[in-house]
C-alpha cells in the first residue's frame, strides 16, 4: 500500500507495517469442557467424603466412581488442547499438587476413615497413593510440553525424572535387594519380597511411566537423555537375569544329571536334546559378543558372560550330582514371572530410545503414533473405562458374597475377566486400533513415500505388528493393576497365565486386523472385517459350548482350539494351555506373512 497521495486536501495515510500480526483464537470448548471437568471432580470429591465421613448421604459413594473420573477426563482434555501460559501453569501447580497427595497417601497411617486397632503406614498407597501419582503424571505431561519458560520447564522435566527413579527403585529394586539379603526384609515393607507381588508391581510400572514422559521431553541421542535411557537398559537387563539365574539355577543343581534320565533310569534323548541346545544358545551368546565389533565392550562383555556362565552351569548340572540337597524355595512363580516381566519392559524401553536399528526406528515411530493421535488416547480411555466398570461389578460381587458370608471359590479373579465386559472390549478394541495401520498409510499416499526409503515391506509390517500389538497390551494393563486395590489376599497366580494366553492372543487378533487393512483403502471396511472375524471367535465359544448347536466331526477340533473364552477359563483356572497359545501365535506369524505379501503385490501390478 502506498503512503503518498495526489490530494493536496487529504488526510496522511497510515505507513504500511507488514505482516500483520495474526491472533490465535481462544480454545473456548476446550475451557468449557475443562469448567465441566472441575466441576464434575469438584462434585464427586465431596459426594465420596460426606459418604466416607457422614454415612450414606442421597449420592451414594458409587456416583463417585463415575464423576472423579469423568471430570478428570475432561479437565485433561483441557490441559492438552489450551496451551496459554496461566492455564498451562495451573495445571503444573495441580500436578505438584497430586505428588504430594501421592505422598501423604504413602505415609499416612490408615485407614483413614475407619475405626482400625493399629494403623499401618503404606495402608492407603493402593490405589490413593498410586492413584494421585498417576494422575501427577498425567497433568505433568501437557504442562512440560507446552510449557516456553526453560525455568519451570527444567523443573518439571527433572521432577519426572526424580519421581520416576524413586518410584523404580521402591518398586522393583528394594524387593530384589530384600530377596538377596534377607535381613533388609526386616528393615521395612518395600524389601520384602511379597511387596513385589502387591504394591511394587504398580509402582514399577508408574515409575517406568515417569521416566519414558522424561525421554519423551529431552534429547536422548546424546547426553543426559542417552545416560538415563542406557541406564533403564541395564537396570532391566541385571533385574531380568537375576530372576532367570535364581529361577533356574538352583533348580538344575538339584536334579543333576538325573533330570536327564527316565524314572528307570535310561538317558531321555528329547531331554538330552533340550539340554544341548540350551548350551549352543549360550555359546551363541559367546560368539555372538566375540563377533559384534559393532556394539560396545559393556554390551559385548556382558553377554560372553552370561553365554560362558550359562554353558558352565549347565555342564556342572549335567555331569555333577549331588551339589544341592535342599531343593529352594518356589521363586519362578510368582516372583521371578513378575521380575522377568519387568526387566523386558525396562530393557525394551531402553533398546527402543538408545537403537538406530531400521526396526526398532520403524516400530518407535508407530509406536509413538498412537501416544501423539485422538485414535489412542479415546481407545484407551475406552478400554480402561470398560475395565473400571468390569471391576465395580466385580468388587460389587465380592462384597454382596461377603455380607451373605458366602465362601468365594478359588480362583476368584475368573469371576473378574470371564465375564461379558471384556469380551466387547475386545471385540470393538481390535478393529479399532487395526483399521488405519495400512488403509490410511494407502489412502494419504504415505506408504509409497515410506518404501521410496531404503526400507523393505518386510520391516514396515513387522514394525506396525509389534507396535500396535504392544499398544494392545498396555491398554490390558489396568485390568491387572485393578486387582491391587482389592482388600484381602486371593490367588492371583491365575493372572500369570492368563496374561501370557492373552498376549499369544493379540498376537492373533492384530495381525488378523493388520492383514485387513493391508487390503483396502478404507478404515471402515478394514474395521468391519476384522470385527467379523472377531465374532468369528465369539461364535465358536457358543457352538462349543451349547451342544444344541450339531457341528461336522472334521470342524469340531477346528471349533474347540477358535474359543478364545474358552482358553481364558482355562488360563484363569491356573492351568496354561500351551497347545492354544502356540496355535494362536502361528496364526498371527501367517497373516503377518500375508500382509507382507500383500504390500508386495504392488509390484506384480
Amino acid at each position: 500500500m502506498s503512503t503518498t497521495t495526489t490530494d493536496p486536501l487529504a488526510p496522511p495515510r497510515p505507513a504500511e507495517t507488514a505482516p500483520s500480526a495474526v491472533l490465535s483464537d481462544a480454545p473456548s470448548l476446550a475451557r468449557v469442557v475443562g469448567f465441566v471437568g472441575l466441576f464434575l471432580l469438584l462434585l464427586g470429591v465431596i459426594v465420596w467424603v460426606t459418604n466416607q465421613a457422614l454415612g450414606p448421604r442421597w449420592l451414594g459413594p458409587g456416583w463417585s466412581y463415575f464423576l472423579i473420573p469423568g471430570g478428570l477426563a475432561l479437565m485433561f482434555y483441557h490441559a492438552v488442547r489450551d496451551a496459554e501460559p496461566d492455564v498451562r501453569r495451573m495445571y503444573g501447580a495441580s500436578a505438584a499438587l497430586w505428588l504430594v497427595l501421592a505422598v501423604g497417601a504413602a505415609v499416612v497411617p490408615g485407614p483413614v476413615f475407619a475405626a482400625a486397632p493399629a494403623k499401618v503406614v503404606g495402608h492407603n498407597l493402593v490405589p490413593y497413593g498410586v492413584g494421585f501419582a498417576f494422575l501427577g503424571l498425567l497433568f505433568a505431561i501437557p504442562f512440560a510440553r507446552y510449557e516456553a519458560d526453560p525455568r519451570y520447564r527444567s523443573v518439571a522435566v527433572a521432577g519426572m525424572l526424580a519421581v520416576g527413579a524413586v518410584l523404580a527403585v521402591v518398586g522393583l529394586v528394594a524387593p530384589v535387594l530384600g530377596s538377596v539379603a534377607p535381613p533388609l526384609a526386616r528393615a521395612g515393607q518395600v524389601f520384602r519380597p511379597e511387596f513385589l507381588a502387591g504394591p511394587g508391581i504398580a509402582l514399577a510400572v508408574l515409575g517406568l511411566g515417569y521416566l519414558c514422559a522424561y525421554l519423551g521431553q529431552v534429547d536422548t541421542s546424546e547426553g543426559p537423555g542417552y545416560r538415563v535411557a542406557a541406564g533403564l537398559g541395564w537396570l532391566g537387563a541385571a533385574v531380568f537375569l537375576y530372576a532367570f539365574a535364581r529361577a533356574a539355577v538352583p533348580s538344575l543343581l538339584v536334579e543333576g544329571p538325573n533330570a536327564l534320565r527316565t524314572p528307570a533310569g535310561d538317558l531321555d534323548w528329547w531331554r538330552v536334546a533340550a539340554r544341548l541346545a540350551s548350551v549352543a544358545a549360550f555359546a551363541g551368546l559367546v560368539w555372538a559378543a566375540a563377533a559384534a565389533r559393532r556394539w560396545s565392550p559393556a554390551v559385548r562383555s556382558t553377554l560372553g558372560a552370561v553365554g560362558v556362565a550359562g554353558v558352565a552351569v549347565l555342564a556342572v548340572a549335567s555331569l555333577k550330582a549331588n551339589l544341592l540337597t535342599v531343593p529352594p524355595p518356589a521363586f519362578l512363580v510368582p516372583a521371578g514371572v513378575i521380575l522377568m516381566g519387568l526387566g523386558l519392559a525396562y530393557l525394551g524401553v531402553a533398546v527402543g530410545v538408545c537403537s538406530d536399528n531400521q526396526f526398532v526406528t520403524l516400530t518407535r515411530r508407530e509406536l509413538a503414533a498412537y501416544f501423539l493421535s485422538p485414535v489412542g488416547y479415546l481407545v484407551l480411555a475406552g478400554t480402561t473405562l470398560m475395565q473400571w466398570i468390569s471391576y465395580l461389578m466385580f468388587t460389587n460381587r465380592l462384597l454382596a458374597a461377603g455380607q451373605r458370608q458366602v465362601p468365594l471359590q478359588e480362583p476368584i479373579v475368573a469371576e473378574y475377566l470371564f465375564a461379558l465386559f471384556p469380551v466387547l472390549t475386545l471385540l470393538l478394541q481390535v478393529p479399532a486400533l487395526t483399521m488405519r495401520l495400512l488403509a490410511e498409510e494407502k489412502r494419504t499416499g504415505s506408504l509409497e513415500v515410506l518404501l521410496t526409503a531404503p526400507v523393505n515391506e518386510g520391516p514396515v509390517v513387522l514394525s506396525k505388528f509389534l507396535a500396535t500389538w504392544l499398544f494392545f497390551m498396555v491398554t490390558w494393563l489396568p485390568t491387572g493393576l485393578f486387582l491391587l486395590a482389592v482388600p484381602g489376599t486371593f490367588d492371583y497366580r491365575p493372572m500369570l497365565s492368563f496374561y501370557i494366553a492373552f498376549a499369544a492372543q493379540g498376537l492373533a487378533f492384530v495381525a488378523i486386523g493388520l492383514f485387513f487393512s493391508a487390503l483396502t483403502r478404507d478404515q471402515l471396511v478394514a474395521a468391519v472385517l476384522t470385527f467379523v472375524v472377531m465374532l468369528v471367535f465369539l461364535v465358536a465359544y457358543f457352538v462349543r459350548t451349547f451342544t444344541t448347536v450339531t457341528v461336522p466331526e472334521f470342524l469340531q477340533p477346528v471349533v474347540a482350539r477358535l474359543s478364545f473364552v474358552t482358553m481364558w477359563s482355562e488360563a484363569l483356572e491356573g492351568r496354561l494351555p500351551l497347545r492354544d497359545t502356540i496355535l494362536y501365535a502361528s496364526i498371527g506369524a501367517f497373516f503377518v506373512f500375508l500382509s507382507v505379501k500383500v504390500l508386495e503385490s504392488r509390484k506384480w501390478n
